[in-house]
């Protein structure tokens, strides 16, 4: 094959989403010439196909390529595309910033060009001011729409919401970034790159507000989209945006595979730290010391900072929890949208160290984050929770309220929890009313594997009279780590034998062991064993 026909098929590849046939025509055409269409493609093949290093290599040689062909406007665009790639994947900030001068160099003679407003969107992106960044995104948005340009226009709506959401405005950010998806999944985007950059964005900006039932929806659309393009591999350069997105259900060993995958390459995560996710869905499972070991090495950011609070927590080191929230509060504004669940999370544990006033200065903070729904109900059940444990009257009422505003948004942990609190405080005046809320929690808990969670509506359900489980009396409701655990019990291992199968310490195999216990409603490894074989 000729090398303009290898092109050709390599260019064919990539619109279909053929990445390895896309890899393997552009090696091809190189083989013949050295080109920058056969660099540039192949760049973009291997991008596909979460190769960044090689992606990376490739493209700087189509630039140099470029600059001597005089091709500037393609020359600026990867410019743009390496600082991003730099400074996302490899956290080499010095690089990135050099790339964005090289390409503000070679367009300083150029007037009314995409590449214009995909610069001031790479300023965006690294600007540490949300409003002068709503600026660059709003000016790249507007020449986006003078010049008919969508993969640009799409961009610049991403970013646009992204940096509204910074600045605390959630609810005009994520309507920005709505529209921006339904722009892509609806076929208007010119290339792949844009639905793929905009899922991205999506599933950043819903982590930063706490609206996983966005994710949920737009997945939903998402999954129609790869279906009408022959099951097109969208979300392979970040596995992070695919589990959220496209695979849900195996979200935990999508995260695993992740982090493992970051490990062997030195790669950094693209979104949302997968080492963070995993830690929160296993405090959320009641697994923390693992929780603990997937954070170690990683930190710094709200997110990791939260996961490490709820750790102590967990652990009642209530005053190390208040002071790792405090000094991440004191890094950050304490008006924009990351430090609200930060101050939610002060809320408790200074419940916990016995500081109402302390927890009461907290919530003032929340509630002067207005214009956003579930803002309001973080305050509301923040408050609530203040008002139960001074023994305030309004602490049903205003409990109530959240739980209604947290049905109404979609987030069934945070009314699950509140509903719990919401119980606690109808026991003493409205005892049916008390084991309603509670079982309803119970429930929510158990379907969302929280079983922590879950082990406290039932020991309040006990409390009300009401035979709550004392753990699920059932193997099935164990947990997937603990169906291992279990199986490995049976099998006569010991803990340390146990722990070098699954590669966890010995004192996590222990935690496990007794929560299958606790669960099997048994007192020895021989009685688990024989819950097995029935």
């Amino acid at each position: 094959m000729s090398y303009l026909a290898s092109v050709a098929a390599g260019e064919r590849a990539l619109s279909e989403g053929a990445w390895e046939r896309a890899r393997e025509s552009f090696e091809a055409a190189l083989a013949e010439d050295t080109s920058a269409a056969g660099l540039d493609g192949l760049a973009r093949a291997l991008w596909w196909m979460d190769r960044p290093a090689e992606a990376i290599d490739a493209r700087v040689r189509a630039y140099a390529l470029l600059r001597r062909e005089g091709n500037i406007a393609h020359a600026v665009r990867i410019a743009l595309w390496l600082a991003h790639e730099y400074s996302e994947v490899q956290g080499n900030e010095a690089a990135a910033e050099g790339w964005i001068a090289r390409a503000e160099h070679l367009l300083a003679d150029q007037a009314e060009v995409p590449e214009l407003g995909h610069l001031d969107l790479a300023k965006a992106e690294r600007c540490l001011d949300p409003a002068v960044a709503v600026g660059h995104a709003e000016a790249a948005l507007t020449l986006a729409r003078r010049l008919g340009d969508p993969d640009l226009e799409l961009a610049a709506l991403a970013g646009m919401g992204l940096a509204r959401l910074a600045l605390g405005q959630v609810d005009e950010g994520m309507r920005l970034l709505d529209q921006a998806m339904a722009a892509a999944t609806g076929e208007e985007a010119a290339t792949f790159e844009a639905v793929a950059r905009t899922c991205c964005s999506v599933v950043m900006a819903c982590d930063l507000a706490g609206d996983d039932d966005r994710v949920r929806q737009w997945g939903q659309v998402v999954a129609g989209y790869v279906h009408r393009h022959n099951e097109l591999p969208l979300l392979t350069f970040c596995q992070g945006c695919e589990s959220d997105l496209l695979k849900p259900g195996e979200s935990e060993a999508e995260l695993v595979h992740a982090l493992a995958d970051l490990a062997n390459t030195g790669k950094r995560s693209r979104c949302v730290d997968p080492a963070v996710r995993l830690a929160r869905l296993r405090i959320a499972q009641g697994r923390i010391e693992e929780a603990e070991e997937a954070l170690v090495g990683y930190g710094g950011s709200p997110a990791a900072v939260r996961a490490d609070a709820a750790i102590r927590l967990a652990r009642g080191e209530t005053v190390a929890a208040i002071a790792l929230l405090e000094r991440q509060l004191s890094l950050i504004s304490r008006s924009g949208l990351p430090a609200v669940p930060l101050l939610a999370q002060l809320v408790e544990a200074r419940l916990a160290n016995d500081d109402p006033d302390g927890a009461r200065a907290a919530v003032a903070e929340l509630e002067s984050h207005t214009g956003n729904a579930r803002v309001t109900a973080i305050a509301l059940a923040a408050a609530g929770r203040v008002a139960l444990a001074t023994a305030a009257p309004q602490a049903a009422e205003t409990l109530e309220r959240a739980v209604e505003l947290f049905g109404k948004l979609g987030m069934p942990h945070e009314q699950a929890r509140t509903r719990l609190d919401l119980a606690t405080a109808l026991r003493g005046r409205a005892g049916v009313l008390a084991v309603v809320e509670a079982q309803a929690a119970l429930k929510t808990f158990e379907g969302l594997g929280a079983v922590n969670d879950a082990d406290r509506a039932a020991a309040l359900l006990r409390d009300l009279g009401v035979r709550g489980r004392t753990g699920p009396k059932d193997v099935g409701l164990l947990t997937e780590r603990e169906r291992q655990v279990l199986g490995l019990v049976a099998q006569g291992l010991t803990n340390r034998e146990i722990g070098a199968r699954l590669y966890l310490s010995a004192k996590t195999v222990g935690h496990h062991v007794s929560a299958v216990l606790r669960k099997l409603g048994v007192k020895t490894r021989t009685e688990a064993a024989s819950r097995v074989v029935e």
